[in-house]
Formats: structure tokens, sequence, C-alpha cells
């Protein structure tokens, strides 16, 4: 799957061509059309949902986000490709969007809303880079730049499960391949899309205003937790000022619409409730990224306890203890896995503490459960592998270990591969 993903963007840039803008109505050269935009974002969108630590597991939230967002879909410059909107567990505070409409809000974000229109503001902001293509050239730079630094081969991989990459789950599955850095330009249209796009759906326009100062606000507040989002959504008080301002010129009956509260609050609430453990988390992972992980597991225990039932946040308390506390990393692991079964990172942090414990069934069968949600990761195969050659499979280990070299041939994974299989040659 992921060498298509390199054969789609290298057919994007083979075969350049003028189209029309859908809301400039303007021709353009355009390195990537529609179809090719559209296969790409049905591809990245599992992954990307997965490195934003998975979809927040509450399905009433999930249809509440969609349904917001395909009703501001249904009245923007592209209203005929499948959109698609999502919450993902990402304690940061973001949005982003993907290539052909798929867009994803953090539980960061949205625990700091009050209202639909508030939601509606940034989900018709993302849209807005949809629309506008943004998305879909910044992803063709960024597959560009790519294949020139693996040498014509982009892949995806994991790495170790811990420390530095517990801080950024994108760095282990390749997202720094599409989180575009939007000029001030381009996030100016999708403010002025974004806006356009909620008010004709029927929301109250404030909200984008509302939106931008919640933003700036936490931002001064504390930079930490909305550094990410800022990278690649630039926000000056000049784009709250303008949006003030276009929010003022509206007919006074947009403006006066009643603020869309409880359904928000309704949906929200668990969201919200746990938002103290979850901002812990995303200091937890600051703080592993800079190799303190002493610092880093009082703040994961603490959540974990107050909400002994989430398994991500149990997950990384888990990794964490790994090296400290071995027993207590088994049960914790076992825990996570069992109480979040459809969020990678989750199984695959299982799969490594049972591998290191010598407990190689636990860790294939947890290693299969992370294949089954992400297929084609090397890691992945790596960690079934050596699971599978603790067992005593050695053909079977062998066969994965020549499939971590398929997947990502210049990776780390692939040379501790082949590591494995010179071991079992000479065996």
């Amino acid at each position: 799957m992921l060498r298509r993903l390199v054969h789609i963007a290298i057919l994007a840039l083979l075969v350049p061509a003028c189209t029309v803008n859908p809301v400039t109505g303007k021709s353009q050269l355009d390195l990537m059309g529609e179809a090719q935009e559209l296969e790409m974002g049905r591809q990245l969108y599992p992954r990307y949902t997965q490195s934003s630590l998975g979809e927040v597991p509450d399905d009433g939230l999930q249809t509440y986000v969609d349904r917001v967002g395909l009703r501001l879909a249904a009245v923007s410059h592209r209203p005929e490709i499948p959109w698609e909107y999502n919450a993902v567990n990402d304690p940061d505070v973001n949005a982003y969007a993907l290539p052909g409409g798929k867009i994803s809000i953090t539980r960061g974000l949205l625990s700091r809303m009050e209202t639909e229109d508030e939601l509606a503001a940034v989900l018709g902001h993302e849209t807005g880079h949809v629309t506008a293509r943004h998305a879909a050239q910044h992803y063709t730079r960024a597959m560009l730049t790519q294949l020139a630094l693996v040498g014509g081969m982009a892949y995806m991989e994991i790495q170790d499960v811990r420390y530095r990459n517990l801080y950024a789950l994108g760095g282990m599955i390749g997202a720094q391949l599409v989180l575009a850095r939007y000029s001030r330009d381009q996030e100016r249209q999708s403010d002025h899309l974004g806006l356009e796009y909620m008010t004709a759906a029927g929301y109250n326009p404030e909200g984008m205003v509302d939106l931008l100062e919640i933003l700036d606000g936490e931002h001064r507040r504390e930079p930490g937790l909305v550094d990410r989002m800022f990278g690649s959504h630039p926000l000056t008080r000049e784009r709250i000022e303008d949006a003030r301002a276009r929010v003022a010129a509206l007919p006074e009956e947009d403006r006066a619409r009643p603020p869309v509260r409880k359904p928000f609050l309704q949906h929200a609430a668990h969201v919200r409730e746990t938002r103290e453990a979850y901002d812990r988390l995303a200091q937890a992972r600051r703080l592993l990224a800079d190799e303190q992980p002493e610092k880093a597991l009082p703040l994961l225990r603490q959540s974990s306890d107050e909400w002994p039932s989430d398994g991500l946040l149990r997950a990384f308390l888990a990794a964490v203890e790994a090296d400290r506390q071995p027993r207590r990393a088994l049960t914790d692991a076992a825990r996570a896995a069992r109480d979040a079964p459809k969020i990678f990172v989750v199984q695959v942090v299982a799969a490594r503490v049972f591998l290191e414990d010598r407990r190689y069934d636990e860790a294939l069968r947890h290693a299969e459960t992370a294949g089954e949600i992400l297929p084609d990761m090397a890691d992945v195969e790596l960690l079934r592998g050596m699971a599978l050659e603790g067992l005593g499979r050695y053909q079977d280990a062998a066969w994965a270990f020549r499939r971590v070299r398929e997947i990502a041939p210049d990776s780390e994974a692939a040379r501790e591969a082949e590591r494995h299989l010179q071991a079992l040659s000479g065996a």
C-alpha cells in the first residue's frame, strides 16, 4: 500500500495539468489531479488517525462531529467529494485536513470549546483548506521532498515505542509527510471560507471569532499546548481582527442566531471531563521527548488513576513503567490493550512489553492486532518476527523478517530484521 502512495505522487508529478480552482474559478498549474487527491486521502486517513492516537472511543461524539462537518461540506465549493470528519485522541490543541476531504479535530481542541458554532468554525476552516486545494498542493510538495530524502522510496515506519516517539507518534508512522505549514494568505483564505460555510449552514458567525480568541488565549496561557497547531496554522491578531470585521459586516439576522450550546456540551461531555488528564499526557509526552521519563511517570500515573478504564492513558503509563516496574507494566499493558482494542499504539506497546518478558504468545497476539489496525508497518512485522522466533516458528519468523525489508528497506527495522535472518540461517 505504501508503494501505491508513492506511485500516486509520482504520477501526479509526471502529469502536471491546468485545472480550475474550485474556489477562485481560475486556472492553475496543478501537480495532483482530483483522482490522485481522493486516493491519497483515502489511504492516508486511517494512518493519520492512528498517528493522532486513534479515534476518541465515543460513537456518539464521532457521529456528531461528522454530522456537523457534512453540514458544512454540503454548502462548500466541493460538496460532491467523499468528506469524512472525526475526533482523534491527540491531547494537543490541533485540527488538520488531508487531501480529498478527510478532516480531524483533536480532543485537546474539542475540550476547550463550548458551542457547536466554534466546532463549525474549526471544521469550516479545515474544509476551506480542502476546497481551495491547499492540502493537495502541500502534500505533493511534501511527497517530493520525502522521495528525494529516501532515494525514491517513501515509506512509513515506526521506531521504538517509548520516550521520544511517544511524544509525537506521527513521527512513527510517517506524519512528517503531510502536516502542511500553510502561508498567511492560505490561512486567511480558509478563515474566509470557513466563515462563509458556517454562516451558510446556519451557524452564528461569531463562533469563528470565539474560536480564534480561544486559540489565542491558550497560546498566551501555555504556548506548548498549541505550538503544533500554530506551526501549521499561524495565528496573528490581524487574523482575529479580520474575522471580527467580516462578522460585523454580515446581516444582523446572521449575527443574532443563538449559539448552539446544549448539543455540543452533551456530546463533548467526556472529552471535557478528561481534559486535565489529557493535558497531563501532553505534558508527559514533551518530557519524554526530552528524555525525562522520571518526571513523566507521575503525570501518567495520576491520569491513569483518575480514569482507570482509559486504555490509551494506561498504555503510555505501561510504556514508561517497562524499564522500572516490569511486572506492573505487564498488568497495565494487558489492561490497556483490552480497554482500547482499536488503537494502534496501545497494541504496539503491549506487544513490546510482553516480548521483553518473553511471553511470546501474548506479544504475537498484540502485534497481529496492531497489524490488522495498520497493515504493512515495518516495526510491527519486526515484532511479529521476534515473537514467532521466540515460539520456535522459525520459517514464519523468517518470512516476517523478509517482509520488514520489503516494506522499509533502508530502515533500522530492516537492519534488525537482517540480523535475525542471519542468526536463523546460522542456527
